[in-house]
């Protein structure tokens, strides 16, 4: 297996993990935990996955607390962006829809494009630009006429309440301003967008240290657990130790506490998943490929959201999702049919600079010039056989036998040479 579909399954089996992210954050969330809570237990969680991978690749807790010292400058960049990223991409699922937030998250390849581009020097093949205009594409798809019928719902509905009022200046009962769960807000897309940014940020530093990896045995999975420690210290601050158990909300919704727990667990154990994919795709694959890979999430994210609370994708999604699904395979395939053709090309110039070699090389033997195609290669019977000359079968036929009893006679005469040297050295 090459690096490159190494990096491919690495980064495609990551995405399929951590889909469900958004579902369950959104049935923590209604069981009455609050954001920093979930980031806290998730996190927790997530260390000793990430711990142990990072000192399992280095070969030791010595071997990792040397990279971790000689990669300090990658670690004190790359640890308060992932903290970053990991509060964000929870708040964002909370604050808007589970797809204007991944949409807007998933808009992370331009930036890895980019990032690529002008911090690591890279130079992208022309298929990656149009596969990230096409995505792009897709996106906007999906994401402005969604916008645009809730803005215009929000009009409407403001034409009729103003200010908790009716048209008689009276107050109208129920009026309220709280955010409610799964709604769409300016506050979650640019929570969203800001975690995209983070992310290719992310992506990008750990490309560039896994570059020195090969000389400095920088491993930058220690970064993950590490911003992990610092997220859940900073999580159990904010929150308070004594509202982070669940027996201090859980039990008002009337839901086994098995319940939160196993979902707290399945987030953890889909961080720590997620953060051992993104340190280690990006050494076998370029960055704008995990963008590309990661947006499949923005697909799988709200089918798993509508499988558990109905929430049915809109046309725009189910047309954008299939065109970026298509994106995805044609840009993918690409390199595998441009790879098959290099092969094939291999080997027909290896058979002809073959078939050149044989032609020119002049062997004589008994004071006749013999071509190296007749005295060489013990195969010549069934290559003369496979090629269409105009001889006939007869001329064929002698050519074999010529070819049989030059061989015989290369072979006779390099024993007797063999014996002459060897009685020549007793002689000595």
């Amino acid at each position: 297996m090459n690096d490159r579909t190494k990096g491919l399954l690495i980064i495609l089996t990551g995405v399929l993990i951590i889909s469900p992210d958004a579902v369950l954050v959104r049935f923590l969330s209604e069981g009455g935990a609050e954001p920093w809570t979930i980031i806290f237990w998730k996190m927790l969680i997530s260390i000793p996955i990430s711990a142990s991978f990072a000192v399992w690749e280095a070969g030791g807790f010595h071997n990792l607390w040397k990279s971790v010292y000689e990669g300090r400058f990658y670690y004190a960049l790359a640890i308060p962006i992932q903290s970053t990223v990991d509060v964000l991409f929870t708040f964002a699922f909370i604050f808007t829809t589970a797809a204007n937030a991944l949409l807007l998250i998933n808009l992370n390849p331009l930036w890895c494009a980019i990032a690529g581009k002008f911090i690591l020097g890279e130079i992208l093949p022309p298929r990656t630009y149009v596969a990230l205009g096409l995505a792009l594409c897709c996106i906007l798809i999906i994401f402005v006429p969604e916008v645009i019928d809730r803005n215009r719902d929000m009009n409407e509905d403001d034409e009729v309440i103003e200010d908790g009022k009716d048209g008689d200046g009276d107050e109208i009962a129920g009026t309220t301003t709280e955010y409610m769960l799964g709604d769409p807000s300016m506050k979650g897309n640019i929570i969203s967008l800001f975690t995209g940014l983070g992310l290719a940020l992310y992506i990008t530093i750990v490309r560039h240290g896994g570059t020195k990896s090969k000389s400095k045995n920088i491993n930058l999975v220690g970064a993950a657990t590490l911003s992990g420690i610092c997220t859940s210290i900073i999580a159990l601050i904010v929150q308070g130790p004594g509202n982070v158990l669940p027996s201090s909300f859980w039990i008002l919704t009337g839901r086994p506490h098995w319940q939160y727990w196993l979902a707290q667990i399945g987030e953890g154990m889909m961080i720590g998943v997620i953060f051992i994919v993104m340190t280690v795709a990006p050494r076998y694959i370029t960055g704008a490929e995990v963008g590309l890979c990661v947006l499949l999430e923005a697909v799988l994210g709200p089918l798993f959201v509508y499988l558990a609370y109905g929430d049915a994708p809109s046309k725009f999604t189910i047309i954008g999702g299939s065109l970026l699904l298509a994106v995805l395979a044609i840009h993918e395939s690409r390199p595998i049919f441009e790879k098959a053709k290099d092969v094939s090309q291999s080997i027909s110039r290896r058979i002809s600079s073959s078939r050149m070699m044989r032609n020119s090389n002049i062997n004589i033997n008994g004071g006749k010039m013999i071509s190296a195609d007749i005295a060489v290669v013990p195969e010549e019977e069934s290559y003369i056989e496979n090629n269409n000359y105009d001889d006939d079968d007869d001329e064929n036929q002698k050519q074999i036998e010529i070819i049989k009893s030059i061989n015989n006679e290369e072979k006779e005469g390099t024993v007797l040479s063999n014996k002459d040297d060897a009685n020549h050295d007793n002689e000595c």
